[in-house]
């Protein structure tokens, strides 16, 4: 038996009109400016929520989501390893249905409350959600959350404070240098391995082009940047962030999932780059000690350092067998690596990490005589 459609538009309150509002601007589907103004608004809450608006907040997060991903990149027709082998389609045409459909648990409802009710940059009423208790469809809705709202710089202060976004796997490959605490000595990303199994890995192959557009924009904004705390402090971010990542992916025997940076190298890195495509827009003469102007200079290329790795992924696959377990995925990752022009990728990124080691010899020489490997790829420091 169905249940009847209501005739007409569903009544809600006030506080329901503003938490509907509210969900809608953290999909996209609302103006910033006006969900931002919503999000730094109390409004008295009630005791509980209507029947109608509780449905409403279900039919709206479900189409909402499922769009997104559909736009960001599940309508592709495209490659993505299952079992270990390539297996091409539509994300609805490669995943069994029962292993697509997104489930939202009680945290999101409670952090819609919270957003509604609270001036969250002000706000003295605790709220947080554990994230062993979240489902990928709750961690998705935390980065979209998270990404809506990060342009505000009080609000994200008080974002940063909540597990629900920092030890967010999404949060952190989307936006690592907002998702970092500022003030720890080290970014401390989370354990990037659910990524690549269950729903998690469903939702990142629905990803790469969202992941790739996004990384794009953020290489060439930098060229604009002028703050060299802000840049250390980015660049520092994203290199632990992408490291745990393509290390993982490694783990996991899904390179394929890490498409993504190996396509936003091969978007910015044309032709051969200088350090000043990345850090000309700094200003002044930036910190006293050269030991940290450089480290902020190498943190500015934390992208193109994740090449090394790639290049060693795409070695390895060159001598992997027809009767090894890897034969498959391995022959799709040297076509994607071929497909990106990765050996001029390469070669583009390691020429333009080592024009920021003036102690190292010359791209085509040796180590230097300190006995230093021009090609380590070691973590930028904080000074």
């Amino acid at each position: 038996m169905t249940r009847p459609e209501p005739d007409g538009p569903r009544q809600v309150s006030k506080f329901e009109f503003n938490l509907l509002r509210i969900l809608r601007f953290v999909v996209g589907h609302f103006p910033a400016d006006q969900g931002l103004q919503l999000v730094r608004t109390a409004v008295a809450r009630p005791e509980c929520l209507s029947a109608g608006a509780v449905e409403l907040v279900k039919d709206t997060l479900g189409k909402a989501s499922v769009l997104f991903l559909t736009r960001a990149g599940g309508w592709r027709n495209d490659k993505y390893l299952r079992n270990s082998q390539p297996t091409p389609g539509r994300v609805w045409d490669r995943i069994p249905l029962d292993e697509r459909s997104l489930s939202f648990s009680r945290p999101v409802l409670d952090f819609l409350l919270w957003l509604t009710a609270e001036k969250v940059h002000e706000s003295k009423q605790s709220w947080d959600a554990a994230p062993k208790a979240l489902t990928p469809a709750d961690e998705l809705f935390f980065c979209l959350a998270f990404d809506a709202t990060r342009s505000d710089p009080e609000v994200l202060a008080m974002l940063r404070k909540k597990d629900a976004f920092t030890r967010n796997p999404f949060c952190w490959i989307t936006n690592p240098g907002d998702v970092a605490d500022p003030d720890a000595a080290k970014p401390q990303p989370p354990d990037f391995a659910p990524l690549f199994t269950g729903q998690r890995a469903v939702l990142m192959e629905c990803l790469q082009r969202h992941l790739e557009n996004r990384w794009v924009r953020s290489e060439r904004a930098k060229g604009q940047l002028g703050d060299w705390n802000k840049m250390r402090l980015q660049g520092v971010a994203e290199f632990a962030a992408l490291s745990a990542f393509v290390k993982a992916a490694d783990a996991a025997r899904r390179t394929d999932l890490a498409r993504f940076v190996l396509r936003t190298n091969a978007a910015i890195l044309r032709s051969d780059l200088t350090p000043v495509f990345w850090t000309g827009g700094l200003q002044g003469s930036g910190p006293g000690r050269l030991a940290d102007r450089l480290a902020t200079q190498r943190a500015a290329l934390a992208v193109p350092r994740q090449m090394e790795a790639l290049e060693a992924w795409q070695e390895r696959a060159r001598f992997v067998g027809y009767f090894d377990d890897d034969y498959a995925a391995s022959q799709m990752w040297k076509l994607d690596w071929e497909a990106a022009r990765g050996d001029d990728v390469a070669r583009r990124a390691r020429a333009a990490v080592e024009m920021l080691e003036p102690l190292r010899g010359p791209i085509s020489g040796g180590p230097a005589a300190t006995g230093t490997n021009p090609n380590e790829n070691t973590e930028p420091t904080t000074g």
